[in-house]
């Protein structure tokens, strides 16, 4: 009995640390992976997963996807008075993701039975990262990466140049998306944690330098700022690290002051994106965006920003359904920002189902278990796994930022799965 015991705990583990592998070969692999942790779960822990008491976080969680079913039977409802046809996509699409309810629930069953190893996962993701970023290194220098993938290079200013360097991610210009995420775990291994306060921060440096110019490469603005953030959100929750915060700070601005010499793009990139910046802002302050010159909003994310300012007011207290915002014409698949989305699809209602989501998440975190992690050198190696899931959350739902879709396979997966780890931490007192 203990054998098997022991075979089911290390299949749900591989299958839980596969997770940063499954990012990097795509949405089928995500959904894979998403698959086996819910059938396996219950397979070998239908009894933890059954008698699990679910606590308050767990029921606002639980609230979010009932009341995606409320908004879809709304909206059903609504067209049938109107005797029009309701989109499939959109019943579908609500159907479907009740699956990451599912995932969330079995995670936090896994995570709070002491079922999943989350310091193989920290390793395996700091190993992920490390490849990926060395990958965009290469493929910089030698013009291909390791499997021999050329970056793909586009007309700017009259020469063709590689503006992003996505390494094994080919076409898809998420690289510094993946390393934004799963770099920041390479901080909390317990051979940087252990050392001396010299040598901590020597190494955490150097892993800094490495990974923003990664993520510098890649040519992903937005991924760089997050990083930077989460990074500084970091050290002013580490008091051992707090007092040292201005070297970070000048080591962060001279490699970025570095980055311009030394990488051609990034002058063009950073410029691009201050001046699509300053369209998304006065997009806001524009009543009626068909009236200014074509040239003026058809520009990324700026088009979606004003289809979003139209698809709210058809359905401002309830959305208009999960995926409801690609139904209108000459509007892209989502608005590039979590909270415009989630106004768009669920709402007035929805959004504030999420905030209060988000605000009694860091609620709980910072009244009632900040005091044990003042200083990470008097912490145990389980507390300190806590601090990389709760960066990424934080970012994850940082309101100035343009990102993916809210209800996309990848960003999902990522919410859920960050969000059941940290909440199992916080809600076992006795863990930490």
């Amino acid at each position: 009995m203990k054998n098997i015991n022991n075979i089911n705990l290390n299949i749900i583990n591989i299958i839980f640390i596969m997770f940063p592998l499954s990012f990097i070969f795509g949405n089928f692999y995500i959904n894979l992976n998403v698959i086996f942790l819910i059938f396996f779960g219950f397979i070998f822990y239908k009894e933890k997963i059954i008698k699990f008491k679910i606590d308050f976080i767990d029921k606002i969680v639980i609230i979010f996807f009932f009341y995606t079913f409320i908004t879809l039977a709304i909206n059903i409802f609504e067209g049938y008075l109107a005797n029009e046809i309701f989109s499939k996509l959109i019943i579908s699409k609500t159907f479907m993701y009740l699956r990451y309810l599912i995932f969330y629930l079995v995670l936090r069953v896994l995570v709070s039975q002491n079922i999943l190893r989350l310091d193989w996962f920290s390793k395996i993701c700091s190993i992920f990262a490390i490849f990926v970023c060395l990958d965009i290194f290469i493929q910089y220098y030698f013009g291909k990466d390791i499997f021999g993938i050329e970056p793909v290079k586009a007309l700017t200013d009259g020469i063709f140049i590689a503006r992003h360097y996505s390494g094994l991610f080919r076409e898809e210009y998420i690289a510094g998306g993946y390393l934004q995420k799963f770099s920041l775990f390479c901080f909390f291994l317990p051979f940087i944690i252990k050392k001396k306060i010299f040598y901590k921060i020597l190494i955490q440096s150097s892993f800094l330098l490495f990974f923003i110019f990664g993520i510098i490469l890649s040519g992903n603005r937005m991924p760089f700022f997050l990083f930077i953030l989460a990074f500084f959100l970091y050290l002013l929750l580490d008091k051992s690290l707090r007092k040292h915060i201005f070297i970070f700070f000048i080591i962060t601005f001279l490699s970025f002051i570095l980055s311009y010499k030394i990488f051609p793009q990034v002058s063009y990139n950073m410029s691009n994106f201050y001046y699509n910046g300053q369209k998304l802002v006065k997009t806001f302050f524009i009543k009626d965006l068909t009236e200014e010159p074509f040239e003026t909003w058809n520009s990324p994310y700026v088009t979606e920003f004003y289809c979003f300012k139209y698809n709210w007011k058809r359905n401002p207290i309830f959305g208009g359904g999960i995926r409801s915002f690609r139904d209108t014409a000459g509007c892209g698949s989502h608005p590039h920002n979590y909270y415009f989305e989630i106004l768009t699809e669920l709402g007035v209602v929805g959004l504030s189902i999420i905030l209060f989501l988000v605000f009694s998440i860091l609620y709980r975190y910072f009244v009632n278990i900040n005091s044990t992690f003042q200083s990470n050198l008097n912490l145990k190696n389980s507390e300190l796994n806590i601090l990389p899931f709760f960066l990424v959350l934080v970012v994850e739902f940082f309101p100035l930022r343009t990102s993916g879709s809210f209800f996309s396979t990848g960003n999902s997966t990522i919410i859920f799965f960050f969000l059941a780890i940290f909440v199992s931490f916080i809600s076992n007192k006795k863990t930490l």
